[in-house]
């Protein structure tokens, strides 16, 4: 359902885009008649728009994988064993336990994010032309984090640490929004799900690889959980960012052109519905009066449910991500501690793991894609989702670790497969001039995500893991209601939803 990256910290928290989605946007004004049909719409030659989108797909996939590497599984332990006793400086916190600091480290990504949010949105939506050199300008502040990390691993001191983690959020925020927002604009309207699928995808994969590598490094290192061990795998992963870089600097903005008004009255596509007490729009085609009374409408009519129209969509997708993200901090940072602790996996185990995780996600994005064609996007995004509650609240009941196994597989599938589509849906309702500020919202929400973890570091101290299962999977489902109004906002068949935007 609506963009947080694979349940593991993939590309939010601080890179989650969505927080319903991957625990691994906007509304337009309402235009009347002509006007609503002359809406800015980027312009670039073809081969630039293959190059963004390449460039994007390559930067995620790689980042991806650096972060899976160096911030999977592997990074969580170590901040357990910080929390043990082998953190030095001041704690972030007095009388600080082991699980209470890996939600402290969540919450100080999310702080950053609610602090650079707002800023970045609005840099990046009013200098729609300079997009690609905001783009290349985070890598600076991806060596600042490299740089953090390696100081911070080899002293285990926290606040080095905590420069680390502020440092990685600020990049994050700052690459995200100007990558995703130059990915849109590269995209025509009508075909984004496609693309969103085979990113997610891709993505995902990489999530995949990271843990993979950091398994094999584990292997050869001696399969222990040792303090050492740990910090060469993570500083390995680290290394990675670098060559994640590259991408950063292939980007070319497109430049936002208005249609003329020939091309307006010509466009059967450019009609705009008209809203509730408005006059009706009069046709600019030279069809006669009798042909229009018996030809089909072109356009249909905007689609309501209750009080809420089809401008109304980016915010319902919002305030759902705003709840899943109070659930899935609580939960998600907790998963890989979960197994380690309640269950003993071996380093080696729990990084095999997180690599079969993602890929299962991955092939379940390929059937949430498929599904959407012929049921709608927001019905497939919606049932899997649903699903993916009773998963995660049998999660918090089975004990038997090989059903326990399966559940979990299958409850990331369910829960992570939904984010391209619903991202697809977001795009499609959200104007480029307004995509950085819906980039921003979404990181707004995410801080609830990395709040929330802090919540679950001290229930799963005071009680266990399970309980906050059970819990999350009674807010997702709050969640899923709020959703629910998409069923009838957003048409089933994709190409229809540019004829329908308010």
């Amino acid at each position: 359902m609506a963009n947080l990256p694979a349940d593991p910290p993939t590309l939010k928290a601080p890179l989650a885009a969505n927080c319903r989605d991957v625990e691994l946007a906007g509304v337009e004004g309402s235009p009347s008649s002509s006007q609503a049909q002359c809406h800015s719409e980027p312009s670039l030659p073809a081969d630039w728009r293959r190059k963004n989108i390449r460039a994007n797909i390559a930067f995620q996939f790689l980042m991806s994988l650096a972060w899976g590497t160096a911030m999977g599984p592997v990074f969580d332990k170590y901040l357990f064993l910080l929390g043990s006793g082998l953190a030095k400086g001041p704690r972030l916190i007095p009388a600080m336990h082991a699980n209470s600091l890996v939600g402290v480290a969540e919450s100080v990504s999310g702080l950053t994010s609610l602090i650079v949010a707002i800023p970045v949105g609005y840099i990046v939506d009013r200098q729609p032309d300079k997009r690609a050199r905001l783009a290349r300008m985070s890598s600076c502040l991806a060596v600042i984090s490299v740089l953090s990390g390696f100081i911070a691993v080899l002293t285990d001191e926290l606040l080095i640490l905590t420069v680390m983690l502020v440092s990685f959020g600020a990049f994050m925020e700052l690459s995200s929004s100007a990558t995703d927002a130059i990915f849109a604009d590269s995209i025509p309207a009508g075909e984004r799900s496609a693309y969103y699928v085979t990113k997610s995808v891709l993505t995902t994969v990489g999530s995949a690889c990271g843990p993979g590598i950091s398994a094999l490094g584990l292997a050869m290192l001696g399969d222990k959980w040792q303090p050492y061990q740990i910090k060469i795998v993570i500083v390995g992963g680290l290394l990675l960012f670098i060559p994640t870089l590259l991408p950063l600097f292939v980007f070319h903005d497109p430049v936002l052109t208005e249609p003329s008004t020939g091309e307006v009255a010509a466009s059967p596509e450019a009609a705009a519905p008209v809203e509730e007490g408005s006059e009706a729009g009069t046709s600019t085609t030279a069809s006669t009066a009798g042909e229009e009374a018996a030809a089909p409408p072109t356009v249909a009519e905007a689609p309501r449910c209750l009080c809420f129209r089809s401008k109304h969509v980016p915010v319902l997708l919002a305030l759902a991500d705003f709840i899943t993200c109070i659930g899935a901090g609580m939960t998600v940072k907790f998963f890989n501690l979960f197994f380690i602790q309640d269950h003993q996996f071996s380093p080696v185990a729990i990084s095999l793991l997180q690599t079969a995780y993602p890929l299962v996600i991955a092939l379940f994005m390929k059937f949430t894609e498929r599904l959407a064609k012929p049921l709608g996007r927001p019905q497939a995004s919606l049932s899997f989702f649903s699903a993916n509650v009773l998963c995660l609240f049998l999660l918090g009941e089975v004990t038997w670790l090989p059903f326990l196994l399966v559940i979990f597989m299958v409850r990331g599938g369910f829960a992570n497969s939904t984010f391209p589509i619903d991202r697809s849906i977001l795009m499609d309702y959200t104007p480029s001039t307004q995509r950085g500020m819906w980039n921003a919202i979404q990181s707004l929400t995410s801080m609830t995500w990395s709040g929330s973890a802090f919540l679950g570091g001290l229930l799963s101290d005071s009680h266990d893991y399970r309980y906050t299962f059970v819990i999350t999977s009674l807010i997702y489902a709050c969640a899923c209601v709020v959703y629910t109004p998409l069923l009838w906002l957003v048409p089933r068949k994709e190409k229809d939803a540019a004829s329908v935007r308010s």
